[in-house]
């Protein structure tokens, strides 16, 4: 049975929260929960006939992060990257600019805590976590080699890259990130990002990529 993800964007800066399924009326990641998407998810989960077996953050930014809360609250786990911990802890609008002065967002103790080399089993899926730094010092991929789909997070866009201009971002590891996936990921897998449209292929990505590097 083929991997199933849905998607949709939301908030003040368009960010992608994605649903992925095992199969209908299995088990279900809600990845990376934007402000406003707690109704989209819910209604999926149901037409899925889903049980959300986790939140999964890409990496720590408000964005991303801002309606672990929602969802903590129903007993659903959050599982976050090391590398940013104390924001998905205590989201903080490190960019209000940016973000337009948000409110303070209830932040969350994540029930597990993933790394470099990590495995997410969702019921016949096995998503293998990549560390890739630069956008942000915890953001990770996470690829399902089977099905030839990866979560990507902020690292690469379907026509562009993850900004490096915020705290705690690394231009130089940005680089390496985007290198080492480029090389252990075959081109032909689909991408899922956390801006903008989703289900290209890297291979395809991979060029908008290279104008940034």
């Amino acid at each position: 049975m083929p991997v199933i993800i849905r998607g949709g964007t939301f908030g003040p800066v368009a960010t992608n929260t994605y649903v992925v399924a095992d199969q209908p009326g299995g088990v279900a990641l809600i990845v990376d929960p934007a402000a406003g998407s707690e109704t989209w998810i819910t209604t999926t989960l149901t037409r899925l006939d889903a049980t959300p077996l986790a939140v999964y953050d890409t990496h720590g930014h408000w964005d991303h992060v801002v309606e672990n809360h929602v969802w903590a609250d129903r007993g659903v786990p959050v599982w976050a990257p090391f590398g940013d911990l104390d924001w998905v802890r205590a989201p903080a609008p490190f960019n209000p600019e940016l973000f337009g002065n948000p409110p303070p967002t209830p932040g969350v103790e994540p029930a597990r805590t993933l790394d470099e080399g990590d495995l997410i089993e969702l019921g016949a899926l096995r998503l293998s976590l990549l560390s890739t730094p630069g956008h942000s010092p915890g953001c990770m991929v996470a690829y399902e080699a089977d099905e030839g789909e990866a979560l990507v997070g902020d690292l690469v866009f379907g026509q562009g890259i993850g900004r490096t201009d915020f705290p705690r971002s690394d231009p130089g590891a940005m680089v390496q990130s985007l290198e080492r996936v480029f090389r252990e990921i075959p081109g032909e897998t689909r991408i899922y990002p956390g801006h903008g449209p989703w289900g290209s292929t890297l291979a395809e990505a991979e060029p908008f990529a290279r104008m940034f590097i």
